[in-house]
């Protein structure tokens, strides 16, 4: 670091980049470069982007914690560029951003060693990139942690011309075998019961994470000098990928386990043993593939392929659809489980909307799937005549000369477009007078008041784009 004067204002500059010196006989700034030598344009260029980002604090990726410059030249070795916000943490398994000052890095020859303090149990990866705009590429993966500082050598790093480098931690979700469970299997709960869990493997057939959990509880006999009584079980267990138990079983005999098992599954799931617990991290998604959707009435039906991971370790997905220059609502639906199809509505006719699907798993959120866009067609499809229709009055017993009819009905089928109201008609017995009253689409009841010694009859019919549909079948209610 360097300090210099132009213009009578001190700044600070970095080192090796140019030094602006003032020349005051020529009312300007001259600039130079220090002794690690003029710039490549390359170089130039790297520089320039460096200073944008100090400058404005770009956070290029929600999950880049840190990262680390090197360029072939020695001097500038080690740079470190905190470009995220301060730490974040996980309740759940996710992928949550390190302190800046947890990766550095040390020369070796053309090697870069990198190091960092793990915590238990977090499951670290390193990852590389020309560019922190392009894609990033795993280094090394699966590190557990320990409490250790952890170091990953990079062969040859420091022969291309720069890099980055960032670390990522994902807090696992513990498999364990929920409290009342323990106890039917266990038949003693004395303040609590104590698990220690272990994963084997994965199922064959299932493809689940399997594993066993050794019980205990110890409770007082009573009576002084009496010896506590200590209560031992052993379980097999099954879970799902996101952690909840599928099955488990008593076993008659005790396991030998292996407390440093580790293992991953074809979809990068992992299982692991730390301190006598067991782990399971899921991979977050790739953005879904495939998607499509047909319109059917006023909803499109939509299906995609999930993309990167097991998709029975799909929690969730969520379609969004965006009206394109049009001041319809934008509606998203969220389904849960590992579904590949849902529908989503109310569509507004001859309208473009943009879809996108997006997946989760218990590791977090996928990128939105590619849009695609599909343009209703117009309204053509009157809706239904709205069915159960009833009506009753709110005070059977009233003390003055009217009382409130309330009346409902079911939604009516929207043909092609969707229901924006409902015209609700009463028709009362001895010339008593007809009165009308229009409701939203999204509303099912309606409510008079009116003079209750005759009888009231009464009927709904519904509206869209394409217009009136079928007035509904007549609902009586009788006088008081």
């Amino acid at each position: 670091m360097a300090s210099v004067t132009a213009g009578g204002q001190e700044r600070t500059t970095l080192l090796c980049e140019p030094r602006h010196t003032p020349d005051n006989a020529h009312n300007r700034v001259v600039r130079s470069w220090p002794r690690c030598g003029p710039p490549s344009l390359r170089g130039y260029i790297a520089w320039s982007l460096l200073l944008i980002i100090l400058q404005f604090g770009v956070l290029y990726s929600e999950s880049l914690t840190k990262t680390i410059m090197r360029t072939s030249s020695a001097a500038v070795l080690g740079i470190v560029l905190a470009l995220d916000a301060a730490w974040r943490t996980s309740l759940a398994a996710a992928t949550v951003a390190i302190p800046p000052s947890s990766l550095s890095a040390t020369k070796s020859g053309n090697d870069l060693i990198l190091s960092f303090s793990s915590v238990s149990p977090g499951l670290y990866t390193i990852q590389s990139s020309p560019d922190p705009g392009q894609q990033w590429t795993t280094i090394q993966s699966g590190i557990r942690g320990d409490g250790t500082v952890k170091k990953v050598t990079v062969t040859n790093a420091l022969l291309d011309s720069k890099g980055f480098y960032r670390l990522l931690i994902q807090g696992p979700a513990s498999l364990v075998l929920p409290q009342g469970d323990a106890f039917t299997i266990l038949g003693h709960d004395c303040g609590g019961i104590k698990e220690q869990s272990h994963v084997t493997g994965f199922d064959s057939t299932s493809g689940n994470p399997t594993g066993v959990v050794y019980l205990s509880t110890t409770c007082s006999t009573g009576g002084i000098g009496s010896h506590p009584a200590t209560y031992t079980a052993w379980a097999s267990v099954t879970w799902d990928f996101t952690g909840n138990v599928v099955s488990y079983g008593v076993l008659s005999n005790s396991v030998t386990i292996n407390p440093s098992f580790y293992a991953t599954d074809a979809y990068s799931d992992t299982i692991y043993n730390a301190n006598n617990a067991a782990y399971l991290v899921v991979p977050i998604p790739a953005a879904p593939t495939g998607v499509t959707a047909v319109q059917s009435n006023d909803q499109f039906n939509v299906s995609w392929t999930i993309n990167g991971v097991n998709p029975a370790a799909v929690t969730s997905s969520t379609l969004i659809a965006s009206p394109v220059n049009s001041s319809a609502a934008v509606l998203t639906n969220t389904i849960a489980g590992p579904v590949s199809t849902a529908s989503i509505e109310p569509l507004q006719p001859q309208t473009t909307y943009q879809l996108t699907v997006v997946s989760r798993t218990i590791g977090g959120a996928s990128p939105a799937s590619p849009p695609i866009s599909v343009t209703t067609s117009p309204a053509t499809i009157l809706p239904s005549a709205p069915t159960g229709v009833t009506n009753r009055w709110s005070n059977p017993d009233p003390t003055g000369t009217t009382d409130t009819l309330i009346a409902n009905w079911n939604a009516a089928v929207p043909g092609n477009s969707p229901v924006d109201q409902y015209l609700v008609k009463i028709v009362g017995s001895d010339g008593s007078g007809t009165f009308t009253q229009t409701v939203s689409g999204t509303t099912l009841t309606a409510y008079f008041n009116v003079d209750y010694i005759p009888n009231w009859t009464v009927t709904v019919q519904a509206h869209n784009a394409a217009g009136w549909g079928p007035v509904s079948s007549p609902a009586t209610l009788g006088g008081l």
